[in-house]
């Protein structure tokens, strides 16, 4: 059996592959089925079931692996977890109850597959310290101020430009990223946070709009500027729209995940998930946010909203096995009426 965590990563396909065969084997009696390699994981489709091993953000691989099997169209669905992400293993099996599949989530534990609950969301960190001195610093050099998770960052069009973080005490770094906040303060040293970030605001603004010319500045984090995008328009059908965190929190700026608005649409509350690219990953953690008690009301449903030419057949086909409605737009359906 694979010693999780053991091996390199030219080495791990081919060995996870041979590990979910042999469990394949030994717990389901599936005998020379071929393994489908996917990105971030393996999966074995037969009949009587889809077995797929998430190795990479499980959380998250989870909407490769509904995917998959949906398309394979096999009865049930069943996941193993490798020990290293034990931690993320209840929260896949929350995030599974949320879809219409038959479902088991498994922990690999050497050559042992134990069958894992679901965890239910914890709920948002609070600031560790004063905002509003932080706060007035950020609205005045005009950059929108987002407080996610215990996190406060200030972001131009959904690229951040500043954070607070805690260096002997807690300071406003200004910059886009943790490598260029670090860039800024070697050259500037303690320069007045308001003056630096001022002229990183107008610097970042020239880029950050339609008509700009490419820049890295407009690849950074596009799901976030569809949102500031969708926030600020004022021909919407979205009615009290309000930006909100992540389920999880936000990891690094490349990574891929939807940036959140709850709203009103005809009178009823929905989440809107604003995505970029082919993200199977977002669905999972819209149906997950759904549920989460941040949510003052109960919504009624979920709008992924994709560029035009990212909606692709097998969202929908997603989008009908959630347990709560679940409808895929277009970014254009959501700023005019």
């Amino acid at each position: 059996m694979l010693e999780t965590g053991a091996v390199t990563d030219d080495r791990r396909p081919a060995l996870i592959a041979a590990a979910l065969q042999t469990l394949a084997r030994e717990h389901f009696d599936l005998v020379d089925v071929p393994v489908v390699p996917m990105p971030g994981g393996v999966g074995i489709h037969e009949p009587s079931r889809s077995f797929v091993w998430l190795d990479e953000q499980p959380e998250r691989l989870l909407g490769a692996a509904i995917a998959l099997h949906l398309r394979k169209n096999s009865a049930r669905l069943d996941l193993v977890v490798p020990d290293q992400h034990r931690e993320q293993a209840p929260v896949v099996a929350r995030r599974m109850r949320q879809w219409k599949i038959d479902c088991d989530v498994y922990l690999l534990d050497g050559r042992s597959l134990t069958l894992v609950g679901p965890r239910p969301a914890e709920t948002e960190a609070e600031c560790a310290f004063e905002i509003d001195g932080f706060r007035s610093i950020i609205s005045e050099a005009g950059a929108e101020v987002v407080i996610e998770h215990g996190v406060l960052t200030g972001e131009v069009a959904g690229l951040e430009v500043c954070r607070v973080i805690f260096e002997d005490d807690w300071k406003l770094r200004v910059g886009v990223g943790s490598q260029d906040r670090e860039a800024f303060q070697m050259l500037h040293g303690d320069a007045p946070a308001l003056d630096s970030l001022v002229r990183v605001v107008e610097f970042v603004q020239t880029y950050r709009h339609p008509a700009a010319d490419p820049h890295p500045l407009n690849r950074l984090s596009a799901e976030r500027w569809m949102r500031a995008t969708v926030l600020s328009s004022t021909d919407s059908p979205l009615a009290n729209r309000v930006a909100m965190s992540g389920v999880l929190p936000r990891g690094s700026m490349s990574d891929a995940a939807p940036a959140f608005i709850s709203a009103q649409l005809n009178g009823e509350h929905v989440l809107v998930a604003c995505t970029t690219g082919t993200d199977l990953g977002a669905l999972v953690d819209a149906a997950d946010h759904a549920e989460w008690s941040a949510h003052g009301e109960t919504v009624t449903e979920i709008l992924v909203a994709v560029d035009g030419r990212n909606r692709l057949p097998v969202l929908n086909e997603m989008a009908q096995r959630s347990r709560r409605p679940m409808r895929i737009v277009s970014q254009a359906e959501l700023l005019s009426r």
